[in-house]
């Protein structure tokens, strides 16, 4: 029995002397590894973690500086350990003690644009079984079809009451996580639905009043850079607008088109001031071709081609037109109702299912075309349909049919029309607007989401009508029952508009002007006189 107990001691001791060399062993392996020059991380979690190599003990740190700030501050570090006899020789048995102080230097994070990954999640409505309570009703949910344009059919879910017997279950509506929804049903082939959204701007919020006290008209500065004053602003430095002092500046223009094939970071320009009074320009055919990522321009507005109704900021941002690359002023005296034809448009179709302005090769759009008094020719024969053809021949479908017949007929002759189609493109905006304007037509738009030219300025339902891509079905029996004196009255103001505001770059600029003057609602009375 002595044997055993002597034993019984000898193991014990060995044991407590094994756990106190493992303590020391721990405060040493911790010292050590503190003394390395990458002990810890900066990142955006808060408190920071530290784990021993071997997991024996983690650490803590608290009092760090906020993120966003360049504060630098003391930061503490606690550490606890896993094995209760080294906790106790490095805590001192009374809570955590500071180990080591250092210097936290935290940059600012970094704001980035990502696309919605298909990891993150939404609420989705799903049906699941729940017990019914006797002589009670409950909601049933049903699918019933309806009428989707323009052809298809979806699924609408409604209600209806159900009587629920006792003992029996029934189904309620609950909310689950989804994965990340994409294109709405309703944006379906149509991708400028679904554009960049910017900063949410007004002029009380973000606009510098005071830097345009005092002046008859406001003074403008053009940088060179990222691209020179472009189209109807390539005359703009002789205009009574321009400055070269940008001290004297009340705004700033940016022209965003350049030569270049990646976007330009206007947040490096000498006076940007986080966007304020800087009015960002362009005439691409999507935003992020040309524009920095939409949630960087601060402070800044946007006048371009590529404003869309879900996105834009009215009051702060301006439409502005494609200039048109002809103007057949000299068919402005045919009267509207002896022209050689009804309705025309000759011009570009674009292949693939999901492409911008794909609805140009739709039934609906083609079968416009009666050979006599409308007349709607599109050709394939362009780059990016020609290289989606060599790869999928099966989207070229009437391609060449519709070739021989866009060859068939001149631009200029059918412009001869009173009604001329302009459909959207690579943008909801087209040339053919201001083109069929120019001839003395009646422009007929066929887009969706589209911001229209100097919208604060022109009254458009006076002169264009205006047809989703959904509804092209309705476009030749709408227009045909206009009666002569409507068509005569939209003619009349569609010239009043073109000669006042859309004529020639002078004009576009000026209007341009007039646009931006109008964002001050009368705060400065010489602005006020437009």
């Amino acid at each position: 029995m002595k044997l055993h107990e002597g034993a019984g001691c000898r193991v014990v001791y060995l044991f407590i002397f094994l756990t106190t060399c493992a303590c020391v062993l721990t405060f040493y392996r911790l010292d050590s590894y503190l003394a390395g020059p990458s002990w810890y991380t900066v990142t955006e979690t808060s408190p920071l973690s530290l784990s021993m190599p071997d997991g024996n003990c983690s650490c803590s740190v608290g009092n760090l500086p906020a993120l966003g700030t360049n504060e630098s501050n003391v930061a503490t570090l606690s550490c606890h350990c896993n094995n209760s006899t080294a906790d106790r020789y490095l805590r001192g048995g009374v809570g955590s003690v500071t180990l080591i102080q250092f210097q936290c230097p935290v940059n600012p994070p970094i704001e980035v644009e990502k696309a919605c990954p298909p990891s993150v999640h939404t609420v989705e409505t799903v049906e699941v079984e729940k017990a019914c309570p006797p002589s009670s009703h409950v909601v049933e949910t049903v699918e019933v079809e309806k009428a989707c344009p323009p052809s298809s059919h979806v699924v609408e879910t409604v209600e209806v009451e159900k009587a629920c017997p006792p003992s029996l279950h029934t189904v309620e509506r609950v909310e689950v996580a989804k994965p990340c929804p994409g294109v709405p049903w309703y944006a379906e082939g149509k991708t400028w639905h679904s554009p960049p959204k910017f900063p949410s701007c007004t002029m009380d919020a973000c606009f510098n009043y005071s830097r345009c006290d005092n002046m008859t008209e406001p003074l403008v500065f053009t940088y060179d850079l990222p691209g020179p004053p472009q189209r109807s602003f390539e005359g703009f430095n002789k205009s009574k607008y321009w400055t070269d002092d940008p001290e004297k500046a009340c705004l700033f223009f940016v022209f965003l088109d350049t030569k270049y094939p990646w976007p330009v970071k206007p947040y490096n320009l000498p006076h940007w001031n986080g966007g304020l009074n800087h009015v960002l320009i362009t005439f691409a055919d999507k935003w992020e071709l040309r524009g920095p990522p939409s949630g960087s321009i601060g402070n800044a507005s946007i006048m371009g081609t590529i404003l869309y109704q879900t996105t834009s900021r009215p009051g702060f941002d301006i439409g502005i037109p494609l200039p048109g690359k002809v103007h057949l002023t000299e068919l402005q005296s045919v009267h509207p109702m002896k022209r050689k034809y009804f309705a025309t448009f000759r011009g570009t179709r674009y292949l693939g299912a999901h492409m911008d302005g794909a609805f140009r090769s739709f039934d609906s759009f083609r079968e416009m075309h009666n050979g006599d008094d409308v007349i709607v020719v599109t050709t394939c024969n362009q780059i990016t349909n020609n290289g989606l053809r060599s790869e999928h021949p099966e989207l070229g479908v009437n391609c060449d049919e519709d070739g021989e017949l866009h060859a068939k007929y001149e631009f200029t002759d059918l412009m001869n029309a009173t009604f001329g189609l302009a459909p959207a493109g690579r943008q909801p905006a087209s040339y053919r607007f201001i083109e069929v304007m120019s001839a003395g037509g009646i422009p007929v738009l066929i887009t969706d989401n589209y911001v229209k030219p100097f919208e604060t300025l022109i009254d458009w339902h006076e002169c264009a009508l205006e047809f989703p891509t959904s509804q092209m079905h309705r476009i030749i029996p709408a227009l045909r029952a206009l009666k002569e004196e409507d068509i005569l009255r939209r003619q009349r103001n569609c010239l009043r508009i073109y000669n006042e505001f859309l004529k020639d770059d002078d004009t576009l600029t000026e209007a341009s002007m007039r646009a931006l003057k109008k964002r001050f609602m009368g705060v400065f009375p010489n602005f006020a006189q437009i």
